[in-house]
């Protein structure tokens, strides 16, 4: 039984927290494409979606993050910390472009 919820619970370590996409999402920009030069935005935009991907705490808290996700998953404070990251993620980026001179839309 142990065994399941461990397998279970490592297998939902790896959903929570989905990456940014490493390229800009077709027919959602962020930017106005008409006044950059997009292989540069294109280079820029996978740079900065690498640092928002970065996870600092999951080399040293992988272990301890495998029982609080059990223990949320059981609470259902899943989908509440899911939409939080995605949240912090997308605000990265953002700030990411920003500070290398984009003018953000969205």
């Amino acid at each position: 039984m142990a065994a399941v919820v461990l397998v279970t619970t490592l297998a939902a370590c790896t959903s929570l927290e989905p990456n940014v996409a490493m390229v800009p999402i077709t027919g959602y920009d962020l930017v106005d494409k008409s006044k950059i030069d997009t292989v540069i935005y294109d280079k820029d935009y996978a740079e900065c979606a690498a640092i928002a991907n970065q996870d600092i705490n999951s080399m040293s808290t992988t272990a301890s993050r495998a029982v609080g996700t059990a223990a949320e998953k059981v609470s259902m404070g899943i989908i509440g910390r899911k939409a939080a990251n995605d949240a912090d993620r997308m605000s990265v980026l953002k700030r990411c472009l920003t500070g290398r001179g984009y003018n953000i839309l969205r």
